[in-house]
């Protein structure tokens, strides 16, 4: 296995400079996401590490080797696509140990390994059977288990599991978890799913235009965003972004949303006048009305099993509360709610960064 290095990392086609210089490093048998909007770079960022994209600056390193000009089967990785790319022609057990075969690894050894994955990736009675007489989730599963036999020192995911129905994602997030977990390989795996990325990540790294808006641990991305743009692309549904006023001094400040202030102590604000203020769902409450920061009126009801999303109106700007269930919500009902001063984020309205 083997960490991996960018060092100024830089993508250009023709004028448009896709990828901005990206330095990052990947420690060895890491799970990193990179995640991002459509366009962000990440999947390009992917293919320059796979060596199916030139790099048109910077370095990158695979362990202690320089591969910017290594062509990619010379590079130790293995990939997985978002189409399975499975010969319809070939038994599961041939397309997993094709690139074995090819490679000129004896039948033995290639068989060996193809049993190995296949025990892991729990596809074991699947081998005799043509890629055409599976469901989706086992197709990707073969491709894993074609991906496993080469025993590389890094994996890629690009986008994997995007074709699959709902139920599906989470069964095979799961066993893209048990796998790490198991083989301890160094990984990036790119999705435009936030979810995924924060469920199977050891680090989240957020692109957006080309560049690295912040990285950590899901949890720390989750609670701490650095920008407006992090705090309503991680976490679902996305924060609520309201525009408010704010007083400072005293060691913190007065934001007032809606017509109802919000204090915020131990914090150093270093702006006044017109803010932001992001608040999750999840961190609404249903309270009594002498305790409620907001009184609002709801506007359409989500109802989701396990919890019901209310949507409300403040003062003309919509807020969504995550509630437990209750049948007595009702549109066009009141409801008094409070947030906890800790949940409360605040951004500048101009740049967007948290203050």
């Amino acid at each position: 296995m083997a960490g991996i290095q960018l060092e100024g990392i830089i993508k250009n086609y023709g004028g448009f400079r896709a990828v901005k210089g990206i330095d990052l490093d990947v420690r060895d048998g890491e799970f990193v996401a990179f995640v991002g909007p459509s366009g962000c770079g990440k999947s390009t960022l992917l293919r320059m590490i796979a060596g199916l994209e030139e790099i048109s600056g910077g370095r990158l390193k695979i362990g202690e080797k320089v591969v910017n000009d290594l062509e990619p089967r010379d590079r130790d990785i293995a990939m997985v696509f978002q189409d399975y790319a499975l010969y319809p022609h070939m038994s599961v057990a041939e397309n997993i140990g094709f690139g074995l075969k090819m490679r000129g690894l004896p039948a033995q050894e290639r068989q060996a390994r193809v049993a190995e994955a296949a025990e892991i990736l729990q596809i074991t009675q699947l081998l005799d059977r043509k890629p055409g007489q599976l469901s989706g989730g086992q197709r990707q599963r073969v491709a894993m288990g074609r991906a496993i036999v080469r025993r590389p020192q890094v994996f890629l995911f690009d986008e994997p599991l995007s074709n699959l129905d709902a139920k599906l994602r989470v069964d095979m997030r799961t066993q893209i978890k048990r796998l790490h977990s198991l083989l301890k390989t160094t990984t990036i795996y790119v999705t435009h799913d936030q979810v995924e990325a924060m469920t199977l990540a050891d680090r989240v790294v957020i692109l957006k235009d080309g560049e690295v808006v912040q990285q950590g641990a899901p949890v720390e991305v989750y609670s701490s965003p650095k920008t407006r743009f992090v705090g309503e692309f991680i976490g679902s549904p996305k924060m609520n972004v309201l525009d408010a006023t704010c007083v400072a001094g005293g060691g913190g400040a007065t934001v007032n949303v809606g017509g109802l202030p919000i204090t915020v102590s131990g914090r150093d604000i270093p702006v006044e006048g017109r803010i932001l203020v992001g608040i999750r769902p999840e961190h609404l409450t249903v309270c009594s009305s002498e305790e409620a920061m907001f009184q609002v009126k709801i506007d359409v009801l989500e109802p989701l099993g396990s919890d019901t999303m209310a949507i409300c109106m403040l003062d003309g700007q919509e807020l969504t509360a995550r509630l437990a269930p209750d049948p007595a919500l009702r549109p066009g009902n009141l409801l008094h709610l409070k947030v906890a001063a800790q949940d409360v984020h605040l951004f500048d309205a101009a740049t967007g960064r948290c203050v």
